[in-house]
């Protein structure tokens, strides 16, 4: 039996409702917000840090300076886009997933004919967007928190973010996505977006999924999601179940559902591909796995089901403190000989010929003030980069609040001032 190890998890930035008060600009002064109740208790229990942070990701109302509105209409379906930037291309499919491929759901209608759109409102401060051909040794370097969508975080490390992240976990806010509406967080960000999506919530199983139970929702969404970014330079990575190889989330993959998980992610792959095909569909794990009972690589859907394949990767189970530490945890693999540190999610990607996405990186201040784990990340990024198989497409510092957050904070100094000189 695999033994399981008490897990450091980081929180989500502050999203309970509150309201927002916008800083004045040239032409006016914007009225603040206000927000409906979340619906972040019902995920929250135990009283363990991933717990906490699980709780913290799913209070997706929206995220630092979004504005919700639970009663608001969801947007007019529009007709499917093409993003201008280049997504990474995969060569034929290798299923690594043992669960067969289940029937597709029935075709969509066709879309409507366009309506006329309101022009989309300027960011803030307006990002560069990665709308310019990805060359070849150049990878997506971006961020999450407060702070991104403002300017602020890229004015701070010196550099543009053309990449953000952010989550609309909870059921409701699958369908809603309050960040992207008029006065939410993203609501005139141009460049490209993680965008995770839980899949399913609270008292809902990956069995039910696997019979098209919340097909409905997610059509729903994505038919959202298209109609929000439409237009956008940028391109949307849909990062569906994150973590599922962790057991701190409702929609948790472990030896007993992954079957009907590969099913239902077939499923949303054929939704997605009917209705948002220009989004990237990214299968994104833990860098560990707990309390799953299972080799993750069984759970993988099979790269036609997959665009990108993505960690989340923080500095602990192992602390990376010096270079040495840092090369050793390179190759590390879980009790199951699955993927564990970074390079062998790297060969992992390059096997089932997928590029390799970092949704949500950071080091640990609980652990230490490792300037070694940012060089090392920097120096794995640039020797790594590329839009082909095994090549890391992007990457997404992960800000957003407590001991993982380098910017806003004076809790790591000497890893902000690695992360501002390299990045």
């Amino acid at each position: 039996m695999r033994h399981r190890r008490p897990r450091q998890r980081r929180p989500r930035p502050n999203l309970r409702p509150l309201q927002v008060l916008l800083l004045a600009v040239s032409i006016g002064a914007v009225a603040a917000l206000v927000g409906p109740s979340s619906d972040v208790e019902q995920y929250r229990g135990g009283g363990t840090e991933s717990q906490a942070r699980a709780a913290a990701v799913l209070d997706v109302g929206p995220k630092a300076g979004s504005t919700p509105g639970a009663e608001a209409p969801a947007p007019a379906p529009a007709p499917p886009t093409t993003s201008s930037d280049t997504t990474a291309t995969a060569p034929p499919s290798t299923d690594i997933g043992d669960a067969p491929a289940p029937p597709p759901p029935a075709p969509l209608p066709p879309a409507s004919p366009p309506a006329a759109k309101p022009a989309v409102p300027a960011a803030p401060t307006a990002p560069a967007a990665d709308a310019a051909p990805l060359s070849e040794r150049m990878w997506l370097s971006g961020g999450s928190g407060a702070g991104v969508a403002s300017g602020a975080f890229g004015a701070w490390r010196g550099s543009p973010v053309p990449i953000a992240g952010t989550w609309a976990d909870a059921p409701v806010h699958q369908v809603q996505l309050y960040q992207l509406r008029a006065g939410g967080e993203y609501a005139g960000w141009n460049g490209s977006l993680d965008i995770a999506i839980g899949a399913i919530g609270e008292g809902e199983s990956w069995a039910a999924a696997a019979t098209g139970a919340y097909d409905a929702r997610w059509a729903e969404s994505l038919t959202n999601l298209r109609s929000l970014r439409d237009g956008r330079p940028g391109t949307v990575y849909l990062r569906f179940a994150h973590e599922m190889n962790g057991d701190w989330y409702p929609w948790a993959v472990d030896a007993g559902n992954h079957q009907d998980f590969i099913a239902a992610w077939q499923r949303f792959r054929t939704l997605q591909q009917q209705i948002f095909p220009a989004a990237q569909l990214v299968f994104c794990v833990n860098r560990e796995s707990v309390g799953s009972g299972i080799d993750w690589r069984r759970t993988f859907p099979g790269a036609a089901s997959v665009d990108v394949l993505s960690v989340d990767y923080y500095n602990h189970w192992p602390y990376v403190a010096d270079a040495q530490q840092w090369t050793a945890s390179l190759d590390d693999v879980d009790g199951f000989g699955a993927p564990k540190g970074l390079q062998a999610h790297l060969d992992f990607a390059r096997q089932v010929g997928l590029p390799l996405a970092v949704s949500e990186w950071s080091t640990v201040a609980s652990a230490g003030d490792s300037a070694a784990f940012i060089t090392g990340m920097h120096e794995f990024f640039r020797a790594n980069a590329g839009r082909g198989p095994g090549q890391v497409l992007f990457e997404i510092q992960f800000s957003a609040g407590g001991q993982f957050s380098l910017f806003g904070s004076n809790q790591m100094p000497s890893a902000a001032a690695a992360y501002r000189a390299l990045f």
